[in-house]
């Protein structure tokens, strides 16, 4: 196996445990601590919409990343302060988000018959690093994958 692929490997299994780990809920009254298996469903399709998915080169300093939805029914436009986005990094570090907000987003990709945008605001990211972008709620559930980018 090259060195590549060895890297390459390492950060699809550091990934996965990231994302195993974010489902993870804390010790119930019992003092056990159970995973949680249900994935976090928006109600809706959704994607990345900036950065772009599998998007190049994105500056570290984007300051946000914005999301579209198909429609403005579901639980994601029901309350969206209540979901965020994550970002796990090839290296596994994983950047939490905001809560979403409405975004106005005329200029953005139009994948859906109709519509409706996100933003989250997130910290700098690290140069030269692949993102997977999950959308999740609280603990409550396992967040689901919505693309990704690398700086």
């Amino acid at each position: 196996m090259t060195r590549h692929s060895l890297h390459l490997l390492r950060a699809a299994v550091v990934t996965a445990a990231c994302v195993l780990g974010l489902a993870a809920c804390g010790s119930s009254g019992g003092g056990s601590t159970s995973l949680v298996t249900a994935s976090c469903d928006p109600g809706t399709q959704v994607q990345l919409a900036s950065p772009l998915p599998n998007q190049t080169g994105v500056s570290t300093t984007i300051g946000q990343v914005v999301i579209v939805a198909y429609g403005s029914n579901g639980a994601l436009n029901t309350n969206p302060g209540s979901w965020s986005l994550t970002l796990v990094s090839s290296f596994g570090s994983p950047v939490i988000s905001s809560g979403l907000s409405p975004f106005s987003y005329p200029s953005g990709p139009h994948p859906y018959p109709s519509d409706f945008y996100y933003a989250a605001t997130i910290p700098a990211l690290s140069p030269a690093t692949s993102y997977n972008v999950y959308l999740g709620q609280g603990s409550s559930c396992t967040p689901i994958p919505v693309g990704s980018f690398s700086t």
